[in-house]
């Protein structure tokens, strides 16, 4: 299996790796993250999770210029949630940011 499906699971999966690395929270060890990310919003849920990095797999097989297009993406997600950079999301607890998509 891959794509969107699996998801949920690498996710949690950085979660946890995050909470193992980073005890402390001391960001030392570099998490990168992937498995089924299709959208900005997605990248987003992996970097609040931990993820300093995430690579982009199956999207590619549809839409070539998915990793473009997901970087506009996570770009206009992290403004409208107030980050000023991609570092500053890394790893943020996501109490009160409201990570579903459009309906």
């Amino acid at each position: 299996m891959s794509g969107p499906a699996i998801r949920p699971l690498p996710c949690a999966a950085c979660t946890r790796c995050t909470r193992r690395c980073w005890p402390d929270g001391s960001r030392r060890v570099p998490i990168l993250a992937m498995g089924g990310l299709r959208t900005g919003l997605d990248a987003l849920e992996f970097t609040l999770a931990g993820a300093a990095g995430v690579a982009v797999g199956t999207a590619l097989f549809h839409d070539p210029t998915a990793p473009l297009r997901i970087l506009d993406e996570l770009r206009t997600e992290l403004a409208a949630r107030g980050f000023a950079s991609y570092t500053d999301a890394v790893g943020t607890p996501p109490r009160g940011i409201h990570l579903k998509g459009p309906s």
